[in-house]
Formats: C-alpha cells, sequence, structure tokens
C-alpha cells in the first residue's frame, strides 16, 4: 500500500507541473486542488467525481486515466487516508476524535510530535484551533511550516488563527507570504479582506474582496463585498447585492446588513423588516438588537411626530378660517345696492321743432 501512495504522489506531482491546452488552466489548477486536498483527508470517491471532469475536458491524458485507477484502488470499503495509513498515531488520534475523546487525541498528537513529522503539527494545530487555544495553534502550524517549506497551507492556517483571534494586524505577514506562492487562491484574499475590515482599512478590504470575487464569485465573499459597501456608506449597492443574495443565502448576517443598509438610507419600514428576520435567525447579536430598538423608536417618533403635525394643522385651520372669510370680504365687499333710475326719453329734434311751432300758432 504504501508504494501505492508513493504511486499517486509522484502522478499528483507530474500533473501539476504540467499545462494542458485542452483544458483551461484555471480550471484545471481548481480541480486539481480539489483532488489532491480529497486524496488528503483519503476522500478518493469525491476525487474520483472531479477527476471524470479533467477527464470530460482532455480524454487522451494518460495521467488523468492512470490516477483515476488508483483511486478506484484506493477506493475500497476500508479505505482510510494515506495520511494516517502512514502514521499510526495520527490514526490513533483519529479514532479517539470520532468516538468524541478529544482530550485523548489531543495527547497522542502531543506525543506523536516527536517523530518530527509535519502533518502531524499540522493536525495539532487544528486540534488547538477548534478548541481556540490560538497561541498554541500558530506554535504547531508554524512547526509544520519549518519542517516543510513547500507545505504552505501552514501559512494560511496561522493567518486563519489570527483573524479569528481578533489580532488583525497579525494576518498580515502570513497571508502575505501565503499569497506569494499561491496566487490564485481566492480564499487567502478574502481572509486579507476580512482583516482589513476589521481594521477599518475599507479601500484595502474592497480591493482584496474584489480580487477573491474575481476568482471566485462566492456568496460569502458577496457578502463580505456588502459590508464593505454598508460601512463605506454606499447603501445603495450594499441593498442590491444583499436582495439578491437573500434569494439563496438566507442568513442572518444577510438580513442584518440589508437592514441596516436601508436605515442608512432612512427607509425604516424596510430596515423593520429585514432587522426583524435577522433576529429571528439569530441567538444573540448586541449591535443588531441596538439597531432595531433605534429602528424602532424611529418609526414611533416619526408616527408621533405626524400625528402632532396633523393636529397642530387642524387646530390652525380651525382659527385661520374666521380671519380669511374676513379678509375674503374686505377684497370682496358685498356691493350696495342701487336705486333704480328712470331713464327719461329724449325726443327727437324733429319732435322739438313741431312742438315750438305749434306754440308759436297758439299766440298769433
Amino acid at each position: 500500500m504504501k508504494k501505492s501512495f508513493i504511486t499517486l504522489f509522484i502522478i499528483l506531482a507530474g500533473i501539476f507541473s504540467q499545462s494542458f491546452a485542452a483544458v483551461d488552466q484555471e480550471i484545471y489548477e481548481d480541480y486539481m486542488d480539489i483532488i489532491s486536498g480529497n486524496c488528503v483527508i483519503g476522500d478518493y470517491q469525491d476525487a474520483v467525481k472531479y477527476l471524470d471532469k479533467l477527464i470530460t475536458l482532455d480524454p487522451q491524458n494518460k495521467d488523468f486515466k492512470k490516477l483515476k485507477d488508483l483511486l478506484y484502488q484506493l477506493g475500497t470499503k476500508n479505505q482510510r487516508s494515506f495520511i494516517t495509513g502512514y502514521n499510526a498515531d495520527l490514526d490513533k488520534a483519529f479514532a479517539y476524535i470520532k468516538q468524541g475523546d478529544r482530550v485523548s487525541a489531543g495527547n497522542i498528537l502531543k506525543d506523536a510530535t516527536k517523530s518530527g513529522n509535519f502533518w502531524v503539527y499540522s493536525y495539532l494545530g487544528d486540534f488547538y484551533r477548534e478548541n481556540r487555544d490560538y497561541p498554541q495553534a500558530v506554535a504547531a502550524y508554524f512547526n509544520a511550516y519549518q519542517l516543510e517549506p513547500s507545505f504552505t497551507q501552514a501559512l494560511l492556517s496561522i493567518a486563519v488563527c489570527y483573524l479569528e483571534a481578533g489580532q488583525y494586524e497579525a494576518v498580515q505577514e502570513p497571508i502575505k507570504r501565503f499569497i506569494y506562492f499561491n496566487q490564485q487562491c481566492d480564499l487567502a484574499y478574502a481572509i486579507r479582506a476580512k482583516a482589513y475590515l476589521n481594521m477599518r482599512q475599507l479601500n484595502d478590504a474592497e480591493t482584496e474582496i474584489v480580487t477573491a470575487l474575481a476568482l471566485n464569485n462566492d456568496e460569502e465573499y458577496q457578502l463580505i463585498h456588502a459590508i464593505i459597501l454598508y460601512r463605506k456608506g454606499n447603501y445603495a449597492k450594499a441593498i442590491n447585492i444583499l436582495t439578491k443574495l437573500s434569494e439563496t443565502l438566507q442568513t442572518s448576517d444577510v438580513f442584518k446588513f440589508l437592514g441596516l443598509s436601508y436605515l442608512g438610507k432612512k427607509e425604516y419600514s424596510n430596515a423593520m423588516l429585514n432587522l426583524d428576520k435577522a433576529i429571528i435567525l439569530t441567538n444573540d447579536d448586541k449591535e443588531l438588537n441596538q439597531k432595531y430598538n433605534e429602528t424602532r423608536e424611529l418609526i414611533k417618533n416619526i408616527n408621533v411626530t405626524k400625528l402632532q403635525e396633523e393636529e397642530r394643522q387642524e387646530v390652525k385651520n380651525i382659527y385661520e378660517e374666521k380671519p380669511a372669510q374676513k379678509t375674503l370680504e374686505k377684497e370682496n365687499p358685498t356691493p350696495v345696492p342701487i336705486p333704480e333710475i328712470k331713464e327719461e326719453t329724449q325726443d327727437s329734434d324733429n319732435d322739438k321743432n313741431n312742438k315750438k311751432s305749434k306754440k308759436k300758432k297758439k299766440k298769433h
């Protein structure tokens, strides 16, 4: 079996060092990362699935077929990771972990470090990290890296420990060294974006997360991007991302920052609606509860103010109604009735002359 593991390493190393015209290089690297990762943990069945995808893209590749045959040989009912199979102490430690006996697993891993195996230190680091003993975890990962400098995954693990411990400045050095060797690793840029976000270096944070999204349009990265936009006060863009994201990723953080973004735009009804959803999906979030109560008070005050304004307007209308009528009367007074004047009929010139001639005749 040991020979099979060595052969597997040789084939994987050979394939990794090649570049195939028939397969897009980025897709090829992503699939090979997944395949090698599954081989490390002993999940050969899943590794074969991704290998089949590569064979579909490049059916003439003989190395892919050799690797598939070997994975079938390893994928038996009693399959074990080649790491645990190679190191008996690791095998025992994982057996204790499956039983829930983490104390015994930890003791075995500590004793196994005497062998100087970098994998032992790596798993010991994982053990400490799961227990949130970050100083011990960092020390274990660093020993793994010193024993095997090509094992750059240890640098990424160190950065994650610092991030989870809230030591954001300390994240920068290991992640910088890791990215130097792994420039296509989207997770590394996302980790650095989170560190910058917590350091309030928002422009740097956005640069890093945009890089991560260019490599992998992951939903978690979209959420980080939206949070950065919210922190920068770009509420409209944050709402646009989070609204689409809420259709597939319905978590407390999605609705929380969607609500906070609406709050930033003073759209209080939408803010309350989404903050309410966020509270339902979380156990305890002090910031969320505080913002929810603040928004509720704002809406309450707005409604009270609106009601008071309406009442004031009604009173104002009542008191202004009579003066308004008087003003109207002054501007348009009631017309005084004018007595009728009878119009005198004016005689025509001929009639006047006739009357004069009649008077003269009477005198004579």
